[in-house]
């Protein structure tokens, strides 16, 4: 299938490579149309995704999701270095794999994706340490819990489970998910010369919240403006429930999820 500028497509990912070879058998034994991407993803045009996708599933075919393929100027090297893209695997490593479990566009910033993905095991024992060696982390010890913003993207480590926003798209979100299982690998490898770190500090700053906010500055919280509201909600003075917008406004809802997840994780 070739894709065409004018036309809209949806990009659909699958949870591994065995799935998505599995999905793509079925797709080509049933003569469907599709590009190929890698093993881990396809592209279909817009008006066929929710019957491919429904498909797949009555075959036994899981799906991690889907979301819009915005059609680039380097199209082409997207889907070279789709391509190109493996797994990254090592005998005897302590995390052996990530599985992306769940993917869908980010409600906020349509360009942009948010995906929840699963350990093959606990990395409970591993987050004090990794608090120690990822700068600007947040670790809550009561919610086993680890926040840090990797530029734009606000990425939440719990103990069997990762969840991301605002990764730009897939190949962005597999080689931040190959990071991240590298850093946990090397962090446990190296744990004898790390000192935990316990420290329950914010290290969030009140500017990257209010980066989640609507910036509707309505006052109907009772502050002036959404950045007071965020220095405040850092502070633990404000409730997240008393941004109206933030709770009640449909256009706002992936915001909201982010936001919940982030006062979970920080205990605010």
């Amino acid at each position: 299938m070739r894709t065409e500028k004018d036309k809209c497509y949806e990009i659909i990912v699958f949870p591994n490579q065995e799935q998505g070879l599995k999905a793509q058998q079925v797709l080509v034994t049933r003569g469907i149309d599709f590009k190929h991407i890698s093993t881990l993803a396809v592209v279909v045009p817009e008006e066929k995704c929710l019957d491919i996708c429904h498909l797949l599933t009555e075959n036994n075919a899981l799906i991690s999701g889907y979301y819009p393929f915005l059609y680039r100027d380097y199209e082409e090297d997207f889907f070279k270095t789709a391509r190109e893209y493996k797994p990254s695997a090592k005998e005897g490593d302590y995390l052996k794999s990530i599985t992306l479990c769940y993917v869908a566009p980010c409600m906020a910033d349509e360009k942009k994706i948010r995906l929840i993905a699963y350990f093959n095991r606990d990395i409970s024992e591993l987050l004090p340490y990794l608090n120690a060696v990822i700068k600007g982390a947040s670790y809550n010890k009561n919610a086993a819990t680890l926040t840090y913003a990797k530029e734009r993207r606000l990425i939440n480590l719990y103990n069997i489970k990762i969840t991301i926003a605002k990764a730009d798209d897939i190949i962005d979100a597999w080689h931040i998910l190959d990071e991240i299982k590298a850093l946990i690998n090397k962090t446990y490898e190296n744990r004898v010369n790390i000192k935990p770190n316990y420290d329950e500090k914010v290290k969030v700053t009140a500017l990257q919240i209010y980066g989640w906010l609507p910036k509707t500055n309505c006052k109907v919280c009772g502050e002036t403006t959404c950045l007071a509201f965020a220095c405040r909600l850092l502070l633990g003075e404000q409730k997240l429930s008393k941004c109206m917008p933030l709770s009640t406004e449909s256009k706002f809802a992936e915001n909201n999820k982010i936001m919940q997840e982030m006062a979970e994780a920080l205990g605010i």
